[in-house]
């Protein structure tokens, strides 16, 4: 069965009405593929388009598409997780949905992709911790967003309390985590046969990518007021819950 044909019968089957199924089909986050493989934005775009002839169906998606509000953080420690689980209390209440990974992934669904996905979100919640910063998952999301450009008007950083980001020692003391990363690595790889190695070596391209862009996400992190984390949860994250609604409403 084709893709149209696996709309229409999902539309019949699960709509009412235009404004029904354009709210719904709209809405679905890419990847959400109803038990079936995934479906591409202009899949849906074409669909929609055949079956209902409305004007603003590519205006509709694409917007649903800009106001996703993302959030990286660690799964490493406790804290950062009890953390996003109140921030995302606070925003539900707020009648704002945070897609994380714990929502967002589903059975087989692979994490790159979501991180790809993350990447190019317009909003994304940054909670800084110090296992964030030796996570290269974390990492490789804070480094795609950053290579995607205007980092600044996209990230809303919070800094957990043991992100040791202000002081040049203790930030000096991460690079060479990254650095001593490469090299072990490195040292292991040359003890054994150079053969069918590239997994090996991509793996050492993203320490390397990370060591060689922290400095400059640091600086722009411990340059940004995210307040503390205890002014954040006293306050039901009123900041950060008004900066990001300002930005979706821009």
């Amino acid at each position: 069965m084709g893709c149209g044909n696996r709309w229409y019968w999902w539309h019949r089957q699960n709509c009412v009405g235009a404004e029904s199924s354009i709210e719904r089909l709209a809405n679905l986050p890419l990847g959400n593929d109803l038990n079936e493989e995934p479906f591409a934005l202009h899949s849906r775009i074409a669909y929609l388009w055949a079956t209902l002839g409305i004007t603003d169906i590519v205006e509709k998606l694409q917007e649903s598409k800009q106001k996703e509000v993302f959030i990286s953080y660690t799964w490493r420690d406790n804290h950062s997780k009890l953390f996003v689980q109140k921030l995302e209390k606070a925003f539900q209440a707020k009648g704002i949905t945070i897609i994380r990974d714990k929502n967002a992934i589903g059975y087989k669904e692979r994490f790159q992709e979501f991180m790809q996905r993350l990447s190019r979100g317009k909003y994304v919640i940054v909670v800084i911790s110090d296992q964030y910063l030796k996570s290269e998952n974390c990492m490789y999301e804070l480094v795609e967003v950053a290579k995607n450009g205007k980092l600044y008007h996209r990230i809303f950083p919070i800094i957990l309390a043991d992100a040791q980001i202000y002081e040049p020692i203790e930030r000096i003391k991460y690079v060479k985590y990254w650095e001593k990363k490469i090299k072990d690595l490195n040292d292991e790889m040359i003890t054994v046969n150079a053969a069918n190695l590239q997994e090996f070596r991509e793996e050492i391209d993203l320490y390397t990518e990370i060591r060689k862009m922290f400095a400059n996400l640091i600086k722009l992190l411990k340059d940004m007021n995210a307040l503390t984390e205890e002014i954040h949860i006293q306050s039901d994250f009123e900041a950060l819950l008004k900066a990001i609604a300002e930005s979706l409403d821009e």
